[in-house]
């Protein structure tokens, strides 16, 4: 039976839609992984606390979710809300607080959670008086930017700043100052801190194990059907 279509055409068109389909299976893959090692180095307490806020991209990475006491003086006229925060079913923000260390660098600190209210305002005051040295303890965290939907920052020329997402390069743009591209997760009773969200992740692993198995079942259902149809073309040519 003569066709004006090539009969591989219809296996090029498979043949992506099973490597799409495989290739959003092991990223899921990837991000089981990711939360299992985030809840596991949540669990350890066997390595020491860090003085500092590493300084090489590589030892940033490596020191992620440690815990670490760091000094330094807040700067609370320029402050960022993360918008889009839930704690017990109800939205919030994240207060984000450039703390200048002793060796002149900027990290922003993570100094808890606010309620939003009606307006999208804190329903807390966040500004800061504090104009002296502060001991700051929590866990160094390396935020996911998120997805890129509009901008990061809100275009507003007051504070604190509303933003949707951590991306370091707008936030030093809004900012005018550079920052270490990492975030200091507070926790402790110091006066200035908020309530803490957890830091485990807000979906486990199995999750991601159950998004993987579904699209690595796409990817077979899509080769089957292929195969189905190249035996019934075959069968008709005879």
């Amino acid at each position: 039976m003569l066709s004006g279509r090539p009969h591989w055409l219809p296996w090029v068109g498979a043949a992506l839609a099973i490597t799409l389909f495989s290739g959003l299976g092991v990223w899921q893959l990837q991000r089981a992984a990711e939360k299992r090692a985030v809840i596991a180095s949540l669990e350890e307490d066997g390595q020491p606390v860090l003085e500092r806020v590493p300084e090489m991209p590589a030892e940033l990475r490596g020191s992620a979710r440690r815990e670490l006491r760091l000094e330094g003086r807040y700067e609370g006229e320029r402050q960022f809300l993360l918008d889009n925060r839930i704690l017990k079913g109800r939205p919030g923000f994240d207060v984000l607080t450039p703390l200048l260390l002793e060796d002149g660098r900027r990290v922003l600190v993570d100094r808890g959670w606010v309620a939003a209210g009606p307006g999208r305002e804190p329903v807390e005051a966040v500004g800061l008086a504090i104009d002296e040295r502060v001991t700051v303890e929590g866990r160094l965290w390396l935020p996911e930017p998120g997805i890129a939907l509009g901008a990061a920052v809100a275009p507003s020329r007051d504070w604190p700043r509303l933003v949707t997402r951590v991306d370091f390069a707008a936030l030093e743009e809004a900012l005018g100052r550079d920052l270490v591209p990492a975030v200091i997760r507070a926790k402790g009773d110091a006066p200035w801190l908020f309530r803490p969200r957890d830091l485990q992740p807000r979906f486990g692993p199995m999750r991601h194990y159950g998004y993987a198995f579904q699209w690595f079942a796409l990817a077979l259902t899509v080769f089957a059907v292929a195969c189905i149809l190249e035996w019934r073309r075959r069968r008709m040519d005879r």
